[in-house]
């Protein structure tokens, strides 16, 4: 008899049981999800509307934005500058984010994907900050919030020519601009201002509101769903 083969068993069943570890404990699925031939609404290094998140969106968001921090089970807010300023100019949009946020005072969090860049610069890109929400239920992008240096002014003009003529205001207590577009419900807001040096700063924000809203309703049929198994657990208990 062979004495190698007991041996050769052995690394068999001790190579199984790492590969089904790995595949038990990592929070992204092994499988890649089919990514859409045409990408629908705004995007962001064609990641739109119905795209989905992978671990393969993730390796090829590093190559272009550098290291990246992740987070699950998160808060979304969608606020940009101030709560007075979301409301009075988007109250579609400050409203939605008073229903990701409620009860008030409570941090609420959902099953979401944030990955956050910090050191884009590094990668020779104008953004200075970056963080995309995805929905773990779904994989669609959610929202996506982009802060860039002066150098971000010929991506504004891009923008325009990608998706037409924007609507906009001028901001009153400073010096400060903004542009938007809508697709259905989806926004795109595009924001410039200046530092304390007088340089140029821009704000790039994706509301993916259909997403969004995909999610709110997702998350309310589960929590009704766990409130009945709470009460046919209550009443079988006498």
């Amino acid at each position: 008899m062979d004495k190698r083969k007991p041996l050769m068993h052995l690394v068999i069943w001790f190579v199984a049981i790492l590969v089904y570890l790995n595949l038990g404990c990592s929070n992204e699925s092994p499988k890649v999800p089919i990514q859409p031939e045409v990408v629908k609404g705004f995007a962001f290094f064609d990641l739109g509307a119905n795209s989905h998140y992978s671990s393969a969106v993730r390796r090829k968001l590093g190559k272009k934005l550098g290291s990246d921090a992740i987070s699950r089970q998160n808060v979304i807010d969608l606020t940009i500058y101030s709560s007075a300023f979301f409301k009075k100019h988007f109250p579609e949009l400050f409203q939605l984010n008073r229903q990701l946020n409620l009860p008030e005072g409570e941090r609420i969090e959902h099953n979401t994907t944030k990955l956050m860049y910090r050191y884009a610069r590094l990668k020779e890109t104008p953004f200075k900050d970056v963080t995309l929400y995805f929905s773990n239920d779904t994989g669609n992008p959610l929202f996506f919030k982009i802060s860039a240096g002066p150098d971000a002014a010929a991506i504004v003009e891009t923008i325009k020519k990608k998706y037409g003529a924007p609507q906009e205001f001028q901001w009153k207590d400073k010096d400060g601009q903004t542009l938007f577009w809508k697709d259905r419900k989806d926004f795109f807001v595009v924001s410039s201002t200046k530092d304390r040096l007088g340089n140029p700063e821009y704000l790039f924000c994706i509301y993916h509101v259909n997403n969004l809203e995909g999610m709110l309703a997702t998350e309310k049929a589960r929590n009704l769903t766990g409130q009945e198994k709470i009460r046919e657990a209550g009443e079988s208990a006498f």
